[in-house]
């Protein structure tokens, strides 16, 4: 009989299984779509909306950094990490790099 030496399982996280202090709001825009399915990968949720706070989710800065990274890949912009201090719900963030690409800055992210 062999052991499996595999990762281990994750569970995906329920939205009703949190205490969140904000009903669930649906992404309107699709960078607020795109920034919903980041933030649920990284979390493992089931869903995530717009007014949904990071910390609140039990988002870290570990999770952010991987965040960003996806941010930076999907988006084509490099965004600070302290941008999440100011930033911490989709609806705040997404405007900001609304703003960012209709710029066409060189790769720099303004908050």
């Amino acid at each position: 009989m062999s052991s499996s030496t595999g990762p281990p399982e994750q569970t995906l996280v329920l939205r009703q299984q949190l205490p969140l202090r904000r009903p669930y709001v649906a992404p309107r825009t699709p960078t607020e779509q795109r920034l919903a399915e980041i933030w649920r990968t990284a979390l493992n949720m089931d869903v995530v909306g717009i007014e949904d706070s990071y910390y609140d989710l039990g988002g870290d800065s570990f999770l952010a950094a991987a965040i960003f990274g996806m941010i930076e890949e999907t988006f084509q912009v490099a965004v600070p990490m302290a941008t999440l201090v100011d930033a911490l719900t989709i609806a705040e963030l997404a405007p900001k790099i609304d703003a960012f690409l209709s710029e066409g800055s060189n790769g720099k992210f303004r908050a």
